[in-house]
């Protein structure tokens, strides 16, 4: 690329002229010039001529500058022209005169977290505007933002980091390293970048712009890249309020991470809360640049006057100077002889001294009187005496009368500029035409205090003189920002909370019981996940309370069902039985003795219930009772809960044998019979 010097006063494609160098980088020089087509000041930026036969970049190039020209927002830089010169590619943008947020860090001053967040809050609406349209930005940094001389913050580079990236040249590592200051994890990674990509870049420049350094910083480029994957942003006293903002734009994960437009809402939230912020100090490239010249385009013998003759050839119009008439004397005034020495001395030197006469055409020349020799006054006649005053009557009234026009105009085509902030656009715009004036949208915001429609901002602002028809421009609500409802699934209530609040939306939670959710844990939403909603509603969460607590039937004693029908009845209503056996005597085996928890008692659902089954009597051991008599017998065998029956002769006494035998396990209350002698 040529030196920055040898392009200035060269003219880009017969229409740019280059005035001065502005700034000077890797991949491009940056000139002020002037657009001699439309009469305006512009900036150009000339790119590296090895771009020049990269057909992969000047594709790339061209449809992205397209697209870059095709936004129209407060705060993002437009770009006017693009196209090549000599194989060069440039790419013509507005000039602003207010510097850059790199050239004022440069000088060593710092932002307060008031002013950051001012920028930011403007940078991130300028991203949301482009983002919306399906433009990633890909290299924020500060030598990006760039402001008026008004301290208004636009966002220049659109589109242009994109085809550099996929050029075929290799940009120097100091380049390299200045973005890499920058770059979101998912960069490093090689992930897929979207519009948050964007949001975490600013958010480090903001960081920066306050503390006067740049977060995860290493000795190299590799170092620098990979310090922040997985890594949270470093904590900073300086940010003050300004910090968890920051913190959730730089999140690294980038579904976590805010979006432009959920940015700019939290920056402006925050704004309300603090201070209002000092004007910028801005580092102001005002340059001794030249004046731009009407007619600049015009052909030279037009734009000095110069036209042509009768003969054809050029010749200079002449203009004849304004010359006086000369000096009459007056009527009655005495004689030049007469006047003193020192009068006639001054009158002949005036005389000598006096320009000669101009001929102009169809004008009779005038000859004075020779010096020294009164003319003859005319005679006047009475009947004309009154001509003079009524000359100069008319003469004084309609010098009143043009002056009364000319006020009265410039009073009727002034119009005071009413406000229209808060109004629907159409009431809006029809007080600015009962003014005299002309509505014109500028753009539309997201807002979350003005309703769809509604005039956000005016510019001129209200109680401004302005001359009619002048544009007023307004910026009209879109309402509040679109978002959506992230899935709630398996998320306990707090999670569920903070993912609602990261969302912009405000969750009201309610319990109920859930038989297939567990306590604590999310069973519902108000609408599905994805679901479209705006900033601010309201959405419904529910909370599972668990099972529904259950009462153990009361048929679950004494013996009325059986094992396998309190089980069925356990299981209906979302109770697990757990079965175990006792000895019973006065239930039959098989049956429900009792429940434990108690039959008729409340339990939490799908809770446990211990029920006891009968498993009958006890077991014992028959005795052996031969030789025994009578009496003793009976005692033994009732002692063990055992029934008898005697067998025998009248006068039998004593036991012979007996059923069941002796040593034989039986259940309580089975009967022994004794044959006796």
């Amino acid at each position: 690329m040529s030196s920055a010097v040898e392009q200035v006063g060269r003219v880009i494609s017969g229409r740019y002229r280059l005035l001065a160098v502005v700034g000077a980088g890797a991949s491009a020089q940056v000139f002020a010039a002037d657009d001699t087509r439309l009469g305006r000041r512009v900036a150009v930026k000339l790119l590296h001529p090895a771009l020049a036969g990269d057909a992969t970049f000047l594709r790339k190039f061209q449809a992205e500058a397209r697209l870059a020209a095709s936004l129209n927002h407060r705060n993002v830089l437009h770009v006017y022209d693009w196209g090549d010169e000599n194989g060069v590619p440039y790419l013509v943008l507005e000039y602003l005169g207010g510097g850059s947020l790199r050239s004022l860090l440069d000088t060593g001053r710092l932002l307060s977290p008031q002013q950051a967040a001012a920028i930011g809050a403007e940078a991130a609406h300028g991203l949301a505007y482009a983002h919306r349209r399906g433009l990633v930005h890909r290299d924020i940094k500060p030598a990006n933002l760039l402001f008026d001389d008004d301290g208004r913050l636009l966002v220049a580079d659109f589109g242009l980091a994109r085809a550099l990236a996929e050029a075929a040249i290799t940009e120097p590592l100091g380049a390299v390293m200045g973005t890499a200051r920058y770059a979101s994890p998912e960069q490093v990674e090689g992930r897929p970048v979207d519009d948050r990509t964007d949001v975490y870049s600013l958010a480090l420049t903001l960081y920066e712009s306050v503390t006067g350094r740049v977060p995860f910083v290493g000795d190299t480029t590799v170092a620098t890249l990979m310090a922040r994957v997985g890594a949270v942003l470093p904590a900073a006293r300086e940010l003050g309020p300004l910090a968890p903002v920051l913190a959730q734009a730089a999140i690294s994960e980038p579904l976590a991470r805010l979006d432009a437009a959920a940015l700019a809402f939290e920056l402006e939230t925050l704004l309300l809360e603090l201070d209002p912020p000092e004007p910028l100090p801005l580092n102001r490239t005002d340059l001794a640049l030249p004046s731009l010249p009407l007619g600049l385009d015009l052909d030279p013998t037009e734009r000095f006057g110069l036209v042509g003759s009768s003969s054809g050839t050029p010749a200079l119009e002449a203009q004849a100077p304004e010359v006086a008439p000369p000096t009459q004397p007056r009527v009655g005034a005495p004689p030049l002889q007469n006047a003193p020495e020192r009068e006639v001395a001054a009158r002949a030197a005036r005389a000598s001294t006096a320009p000669p006469p101009v001929v102009l055409p169809g004008v009779r020349r005038i000859t004075p009187a020779p010096q020294g020799v009164l003319a003859e006054p005319p005679r006047a006649k009475h009947k004309n005496r009154w001509l003079p005053w009524l000359l100069v009557v008319l003469v004084l009234e309609l010098a009143a009368g043009a002056a009364v026009i000319a006020a009265s105009r410039l009073v009727w085509n002034h119009a005071t500029v009413p406000r229209v902030v808060g109004l629907q656009f159409t009431v809006a715009a029809a007080v600015l035409r009962d003014k005299g004036l002309a509505p014109e949208v500028s753009g539309e915001q997201f807002s979350q205090r003005a309703a769809p429609g509604r005039v956000i901002s005016q510019s001129p602002s209200s109680g401004k003189r302005e001359k009619a028809p002048s544009i007023v421009k307004m910026v009209i609500s879109e309402g509040p920002h679109p978002t959506a409802l992230p899935s709630l699934q398996a998320m306990t209530e707090s999670a569920a909370r903070s993912a609602v609040r990261r969302a912009h939306l405000v969750a009201e939670f309610s319990e109920r019981y859930s038989e297939t959710v567990a306590s604590g844990i999310v069973v519902s939403s108000r609408a599905p996940a994805g679901t479209r909603l705006f900033y601010g509603d309201t959405v419904d969460v529910v909370i599972s309370k668990g099972p529904e607590p259950r009462q153990i039937p009361t048929d679950l004693r004494g013996g009325v069902l059986t094992s396998a029908q309190a089980d069925t009845m356990l299981t209906d209503l979302h109770l697990s039985p757990v079965n175990s056996q006792e000895y019973s005597t006065s239930v039959p085996l098989g049956y429900v003795i009792s429940t434990r928890p108690a039959s008729g008692q409340i339990v939490p659902g799908h809770s446990q219930v211990q029920v006891l089954v009968s498993a009958g009597p006890p077991f014992v051991t028959v005795p052996t009772l031969y030789a025994d008599s009578e009496a003793v017998a009976e005692q033994t065998l009732g002692s063990l809960g055992l029934q008898w029956t005697l067998y025998g002769p009248p006068s039998a006494n004593f036991v012979l044998s007996q059923l069941p035998a002796s040593g034989t396990s039986v259940r309580v209350g089975t009967t022994v019979t004794l044959y006796m002698y």
